[in-house]
C-alpha cells in the first residue's frame, strides 16, 4: 500500500472519470466559503476509484480572531478536527461487523443483551430502533452537565433511571443517547467499547491512524477548535445547543467520553478513505473483505424516512447512516438517493455515493446551525456528484 495513504498526491480528474473544470469549481467554492467567514479553517478531500482527486486544507484550526487566545494554528492535511456526529454511522459499522459475524442481531431487544435496560417500558426497544433513532430516549437535562459525559457509567445509570421521552417507534434523533446504548451493548458482548473495537478491528487494518473516537494520542490543544458563529438560541432535541457551545464542545469531557455519538476526531482524508471502503462493499485496499457486503448494504439503504421530531426536518435513514433523497438533501439538490453519510455538528460531513462510487469528506470548524450548514455543504456535494462523468 502507498505509504502516504490516505494523504496521497491528487491525480488528474480525468484519471478517475471526473470533469476537471467542475471539480475546480467545487474547490473554488470551498475556498471562497472560508475566505468569506463561513468557517475559520477546513479540509475537503475527494476520492474515486481508489485514488485521491482533490485534497484541500485552508485557514486556521485554532487562534482565529484571538478566540480562543492561542497562537494561530494553520490547517494541514492531517490536522485532526472534532467531527462529532460524523462518527455515528461508523459506530453502526461496528454493529454491522458484529452482526455479520453472528455475535448479535439488530432485531433483538436491547434488554436481551442488557437486562437492566428493560425497566420503565423499554423492554421491547431493539437495536434496530436505536440505529434508526426510533427508541424515543433523549436526555436533554444533561446538556448543561457536559462534564458528566466523561463518565460513561454515570451517563448509563442516568439513562436507566430516566423514562423514554417518546413511545418506541417515534422518529426522534438521539444526539448522545444513541452512542451510550450501542457502546454498552458492545462492551457487554466484547469486553471492549466501540471506540476500542473500531480502532482495533477497522481503523487499524485500514491504515487510518487519524480516525478515532476520542483523542487517542492527540493533545487537546492540537486538534481544531470548534467555533460558534451563530445566534444565541438553537433548539435541537429540546436543548439549546448554542448556549455555551464552545465551552461544552471543546471540553476534554467530550473526547474522554469515548461516546461514538459525538466524540470522533478525524481529518477529511481519513473520513473520505473509510467511506471509499464502505462504498466498495467493505473490501479493503489489500482486498480483504472486512464486512459482509450484503450486510453492509442494509446499513446504507433506507430503513425509515419521515419528519424527525428532534431535528424538525424530513430525514431518510439507513442503519446509523443519513441517506440522500429525490428532493434536496445534504448530498445534493436532487437525485441523491444513492448517497449515504452523516453530518457532524453544523460543520462537517462525510459521505459516499453508490451511484457514482464517489467518496468525500468536508471538515470545518465553523458552526451556525442546520440551515447554514445545509446551504454550504449542498453547494459542494451537488457539484462533486455532477463532476462524475462516467
Amino acid at each position: 500500500m502507498d505509504e502516504a495513504f490516505p494523504y496521497e498526491t491528487p491525480v488528474a480528474a480525468v484519471d478517475v472519470g471526473m470533469d476537471g473544470r467542475r471539480l475546480e469549481n467545487v474547490a473554488a467554492v470551498f475556498r471562497r466559503q472560508q475566505a468569506d467567514g463561513a468557517f475559520p479553517g477546513g479540509q475537503l478531500v475527494v476520492r474515486r476509484r481508489g485514488r485521491v482527486v482533490l485534497n484541500l486544507a485552508c485557514g486556521l484550526a485554532r487562534g482565529w480572531h484571538g478566540r480562543p487566545s492561542q497562537t494561530p494554528l494553520p490547517v494541514r492535511a492531517d490536522t485532526p478536527f472534532p467531527v462529532y456526529s460524523t462518527g455515528k454511522p461508523l459506530a453502526a459499522v461496528v454493529i454491522a461487523m458484529l452482526e455479520s459475524s453472528g455475535v448479535l442481531s439488530v432485531m433483538q431487544p436491547v434488554a436481551a443483551i442488557l437486562p437492566e435496560f428493560a425497566g420503565l417500558g423499554r423492554q421491547a426497544i431493539t437495536l434496530l430502533d436505536v440505529l434508526t433513532h426510533r427508541a424515543g430516549i433523549i436526555l436533554p437535562q444533561l446538556i448543561d452537565q457536559h462534564e458528566v459525559w466523561a463518565d460513561p457509567q454515570a451517563v448509563w445509570q442516568h439513562l436507566l433511571a430516566t423514562p423514554p421521552r417518546y413511545p418506541r417507534g417515534t422518529f426522534a434523533y438521539m444526539p448522545g443517547e444513541y452512542g451510550v446504548i450501542l457502546d454498552q451493548v458492545v462492551r457487554r458482548l466484547c469486553g471492549r467499547g466501540i471506540a476500542e473495537v473500531f480502532a482495533d478491528d477497522l481503523a487499524r487494518p485500514l491504515g487510518l491512524r487519524n480516525l478515532r473516537f476520542g483523542l487517542h494520542g492527540h493533545e487537546l490543544q492540537d486538534i481544531a477548535w470548534s467555533y460558534w458563529l451563530g445566534g444565541d438560541r438553537l433548539m435541537i432535541a429540546g436543548m439549546n445547543v448554542a448556549e455555551d457551545f464552545e465551552v461544552r464542545n471543546n471540553s476534554a469531557a467530550v473526547f474522554s467520553a469515548g461516546n461514538p455519538a459525538f466524540s470522533m476526531v478525524a481529518d477529511a482524508a481519513s473520513l473520505a478513505a473509510v467511506y471509499e471502503f464502505l462504498v466498495a462493499g467493505g473490501r479493503s485496499r489489500d482486498h480483504r473483505q472486512l464486512i459482509n457486503a450484503d450486510q453492509l448494504r442494509l446499513y446504507t439503504t433506507r430503513q425509515v424516512a419521515g419528519w424527525n421530531r428532534s431535528v424538525g426536518a424530513y430525514l431518510s435513514l439507513g442503519r446509523g447512516f443519513m441517506l440522500g433523497t429525490a428532493a434536496p438533501s445534504f448530498f445534493g439538490w436532487w437525485g441523491s438517493g444513492g448517497c449515504f453519510g452523516h453530518p457532524g455538528m453544523f460543520s462537517s460531513l462525510a459521505f459516499a455515493d453508490h451511484t457514482t462510487g464517489l467518496a468525500a469528506a468536508i471538515v470545518t470548524n465553523g458552526n451556525r446551525g442546520i440551515g447554514d450548514f445545509f446551504r454550504r455543504s449542498v453547494a459542494l456535494t451537488h457539484g462533486l456528484r455532477r463532476a462524475c462523468r462516467e
